[in-house]
């Protein structure tokens, strides 16, 4: 081999590796991440929904470029996935959740919603364990009973979380948040305090080995949330949306306070990209880079716990 051609490739070699730094190597270098908040939702929805909103935490900036449709958003999920190394991702929204297993079956897992308009869910909570039975579903939620006005501690849901403590499936609930002007762009039903993370505590009473995850870190119950995550052993907390819509500097000192306070066993990692995808890249991101995580700490947020509690063999 020729020495010109033997210095092109070494500068080749010390180009690429100046662009890839610690906290960003390269795909099958980086640590697997298992992103247990995804959607496979309509993006046309959320062009509408967004129309004119730029004002308090829904400044544009923290969203950025909006899937242009849902090729667009399939391509462009799948592309962020591979390059933070995302091997597992469950779907718990969108008309397009299904395509997107699919698409990839080995790398998505399907979780239930249940129809909340139903006045009886006994029939329903039957086909759920038949369906948990068969491997089609692993896990309940996201259960957004707040879009509804309906409290966290409802009875009506009773008969599926009976399947999901005998069968060992968890439940993800949604807590605290909402989007712009939720009464008007989401529901009219839509009252936040019936999302406080201390209504889980009547759930947790009935049930007490049925592991519950308050999605979204509970803000703006935040301190709520961690009570219910540091009291009792079988709740969980997870950073979908408080991880890109807070910014950095709040949830940062949230994620903080709660690996200090609870333990970094108790956090499961999630984006919930909707029509973003994105923002996935910069969630990791977030979690990757956060100084006052060590190492073991991110690999239990990012892998170990949601690994462990899906059963996971690697």
């Amino acid at each position: 081999m020729s020495s010109h051609l033997n210095f092109l490739l070494t500068a080749l070699l010390f180009f690429v590796s100046g662009c890839i730094s610690k906290d960003q190597k390269a795909p099958d270098m980086q640590d697997p991440v298992f992103d247990v908040a995804m959607q496979g939702v309509n993006p046309a929805w959320f062009e509408r929904a967004m129309k004119d909103v730029d004002y308090g935490i829904h400044r544009v900036e923290k969203y950025g470029e909006m899937a242009a449709d849902s090729a667009a958003l399939f391509r462009q999920s799948f592309e962020e996935m591979d390059a933070h190394n995302i091997r597992y991702g469950l779907l718990s929204h969108g008309v397009y959740k299904e395509s997107f297993l699919q698409e990839q079956p080995e790398r998505f897992m399907l979780s239930y919603e249940p129809d909340l308009s139903l006045e009886d869910h006994t029939g329903a909570a039957r086909q759920f364990e038949e369906d948990v039975l068969s491997g089609k579903y692993a896990a309940l939620g996201e259960l957004g009973l707040v879009y509804e006005g309906i409290p966290l501690n409802t009875p009506d849901l009773y008969p599926y979380y009976e399947v999901a403590q005998k069968h060992g499936v968890p439940v993800l609930i949604h807590t605290g948040f909402s989007g712009p002007n939720p009464q008007q762009v989401l529901s009219p039903a839509f009252r936040i305090g019936t999302a406080n993370p201390l209504l889980v505590e009547d759930v947790v009473m009935d049930f007490p080995d049925l592991q519950i995850v308050m999605m979204h870190m509970g803000w703006p119950f935040f301190d709520e949330g961690l009570y219910m995550l540091s009291t009792y052993p079988n709740v969980y907390m997870e950073t979908s949306v408080a991880v890109w819509l807070l910014g950095d500097e709040l949830f940062n000192r949230l994620l903080k306070e709660a690996v200090a306070t609870a333990g970094s066993d108790k956090i499961l990692f999630g984006t919930l990209q909707m029509a973003w995808p994105q923002l996935i890249g910069k969630s990791v991101q977030t979690i990757r880079e956060a100084p006052y995580l060590s190492q073991n700490q991110k690999d239990d947020i990012l892998w170990d716990n949601a690994v462990r509690m899906f059963e996971i063999e690697e």
